[in-house]
C-alpha cells in the first residue's frame, strides 16, 4: 500500500459555495413536504418530549406502550420497569431545537402531532442540516478533483440523483447520520493526508462518537479510524502520546455507550434491538437474499437508488492507482455496511424508500465517479466522450425523474397501495405492483389520478377480479393518492 498521501485537491470559492446553499435551498422549499413521517422518528421525538417536558430519557408506560408491539420502539429496563427508547441518545438531541421552539410558539408542546407548526418547524430543521450536508459533500468532493464545477456537479448528482433526496425532505434521523458520516470520512481522509495533524483526528472523534449515539452499527466504521491512525503514527518517542491520543477517545466513547445502555437496557452490552419479537434473532436473514436485494431488487437496488455507482465502479481502478487508501476506506466499508445488513431478518429496511440502511456510506463509494467526470470533460469533443457523457446525463436525468415522481406523493404511498391491493385476490396484480420502482408506480399513479389512466397493476387486477371489485380497488387506490408537497395542491 502506497504510504504517502495524494496531492491536494481545489478549494471551492465562494461562488460555488453560494449557487450550491441556493440549488439546496430553492429544491429544499420546492419539495417541503406537507406530512410527518410516521414511525421511528416519531417515537424519537417522544424522547425528545420528555426531556424536554419531564426533564427524563424515559417515557411514560402508557406512550411507549401505545407506540407499538413491545421492543418495537420503545424497550422495557428489566431491573426498573422505565421504558427507554432503542435509538441512539443524539437522534432525539437532534429534533431538540424545533420542539423547544414549537413549544415557544404555541406554549405548549405535545409527545406527537400533526400540527402545521411542527410540521414546518420540522421542516426547517431538514433545511439546516441539508446545507451542512451540501456543505461536506462539497469539501469531500475537493479533495479529489481540481475542478470545483466537477464537484458541485458531483455533489447535486448525489444529493438530487438519488434516493438521498427523500432523505433530505423525510423528517427521520437518516439526515443526521448521512450528514455525521460524511463528516467522518471528510475529516479521516483530511487526516490521512495532513499526516496525523491533531485538529483532525479530534474531528474524526467528534463525527464518530456523533454517529456512535446515533446508531450502534456506526461501532464499523472504528477500523476505518485504526488504520489511517496507525499509518500515520510517529516514529520513536512520541509514539506513546500518539497512541493515548487515538486510542483515549475512543475507550471513553465505549464507557459512554456502555453506560447509557446500562441506564436504559439494564446491560452494557445490549442494543436494545433484541426485545421486539421480529428482531429477537436479529441475524436469521438469508444473506444471499440480502445481496440480492441490495444488487438488483427493483425497490432497494444500489445501483438503481444511487446511479453514480456505476461509474464510480467503472473508474475505481484509476482511482485506486491514485488515492489507494482512500479508496479502500470507502469502498471496505461499503462492503463491510452491505455484509452486515444484508444478513439481518430486515435487510429491507421495512417501510422505507432505497436501501436506506446503506444511504450515509454510499456517497464516499461514488467518489471514484469525480474521476469518470474528469475523463469525460476532457473529451467531450470526441464522438465516444460527447456519447458517453449524454449516456451519463440521460441516466442521471431519468433518475431525477424517478426521485420527483416519489418526492411529489405521500412517503408510504406505495406501501399503502400495496396494502389495498392486498385486501383483493389479485395475485399477479400485486406482483406487477412489488417489480416497479417506487418512482414508476409513483408516476403512473399520478397520471391515474389526473386522467384516469389505470396504471399498470390496476390493469391486471381488472383481468384478475370482478368489475365490482375492481372498481373498489380503483377508488382505494385513488383515496391512497396524494400529493406530499406543502406549497401545491394535489399530487
Amino acid at each position: 500500500m502506497n504510504a504517502d498521501p495524494a496531492p491536494p485537491g481545489c478549494r471551492p470559492g465562494p461562488a460555488i459555495q453560494a449557487l450550491l446553499g441556493i440549488l439546496v435551498l430553492v429544491v429544499g422549499l420546492w419539495g417541503l413536504p406537507a406530512e410527518q413521517y410516521i414511525g421511528d422518528p416519531q417515537a424519537v421525538r417522544m424522547v425528545t418530549w420528555s426531556l424536554l417536558e419531564r426533564g427524563r430519557l424515559d417515557v411514560p408506560a402508557d406512550l411507549a406502550q401505545g407506540a407499538g408491539e413491545r421492543g418495537q420502539y420503545f424497550v422495557q429496563n428489566p431491573d426498573n420497569g422505565l421504558y427507554y427508547s432503542k435509538y441512539g441518545e443524539l437522534n432525539s438531541l437532534g429534533y431538540l431545537p424545533a420542539m423547544a421552539l414549537e413549544r415557544a410558539l404555541l406554549g405548549r408542546l405535545e409527545p406527537f402531532n400533526e400540527l402545521a407548526t411542527r410540521t414546518v418547524l420540522l421542516n426547517l430543521n431538514n433545511l439546516v442540516l441539508s446545507l451542512i450536508l451540501a456543505g461536506l459533500l462539497l469539501a469531500l468532493a475537493c479533495l479529489f478533483t481540481r475542478q470545483p464545477a466537477l464537484a458541485l456537479v458531483w455533489v447535486l448528482a448525489t444529493l438530487y440523483a438519488s434516493f438521498g433526496w427523500n432523505y433530505l425532505r423525510a423528517q427521520t434521523t437518516e439526515l443526521l447520520q448521512w450528514t455525521l458520516c460524511t463528516g467522518f470520512f471528510w475529516a479521516l481522509f483530511q487526516l490521512w493526508r495532513s499526516r496525523g495533524q491533531g485538529r483532525w483526528l479530534g474531528l474524526v472523534h467528534l463525527f464518530l462518537v456523533g454517529l456512535l449515539l446515533t446508531k450502534a452499527v456506526y461501532v464499523l466504521l472504528v477500523p476505518c479510524l485504526l488504520l489511517v491512525g496507525l499509518l500515520v503514527l510517529p516514529s520513536q518517542a512520541s509514539r506513546p502520546r500518539a497512541l493515548l491520543g487515538l486510542l483515549g477517545p475512543l475507550v471513553l466513547m465505549a464507557l459512554l455507550v456502555a453506560g447509557l445502555n446500562e441506564l436504559k437496557f439494564g446491560n452494557p452490552l445490549s442494543t436494545g434491538y433484541t426485545q421486539w419479537v421480529r428482531e429477537r434473532d436479529l441475524f436469521r436473514g438469508d444473506l444471499w437474499a440480502g445481496l440480492r436485494g441490495f444488487l438488483v431488487d427493483p425497490q432497494r437496488s444500489l445501483f438503481l437508488h444511487q446511479p453514480l455507482l456505476l461509474p464510480a465502479l467503472l473508474a475505481l481502478p484509476a482511482f485506486f492507482r491514485r488515492w489507494r487508501v482512500e479508496a479502500l476506506l470507502a469502498w471496505g466499508t461499503l462492503a463491510v455496511f452491505l455484509l452486515f445488513h444484508a444478513q439481518t431478518a430486515n435487510w429491507a429496511g421495512h417501510w422505507s424508500y432505497g436501501p436506506r440502511y446503506l444511504l450515509a456510506v454510499l456517497a464516499p463509494a461514488t467518489l471514484p465517479a469525480l474521476q469518470a467526470l474528469e475523463w469525460l470533460s476532457g473529451r467531450l469533443r470526441t464522438p465516444s466522450g460527447a456519447s458517453l457523457a449524454a449516456l451519463l446525463g440521460l441516466i442521471l436525468a431519468g433518475s431525477i425523474w424517478l426521485q420527483v415522481q416519489v418526492n411529489s406523493l405521500g412517503f408510504f404511498t406505495c406501501y399503502q397501495v400495496e396494502a389495498a391491493v392486498r385486501s383483493f385476490p389479485a395475485p399477479r396484480a400485486l406482483a406487477v405492483l412489488q417489480a416497479q420502482p417506487f418512482g414508476v408506480v409513483n408516476s403512473q399513479l399520478r397520471s391515474f389520478v389526473r386522467t384516469g389512466t389505470f396504471p399498470l397493476f390496476l390493469k391486471e387486477a381488472a383481468r384478475e377480479l370482478s368489475p365490482e371489485q375492481t372498481a373498489s380497488l380503483a377508488g382505494a387506490v385513488r383515496q391512497r393518492t396524494r400529493g406530499n408537497r406543502m406549497f401545491f395542491s394535489g399530487p
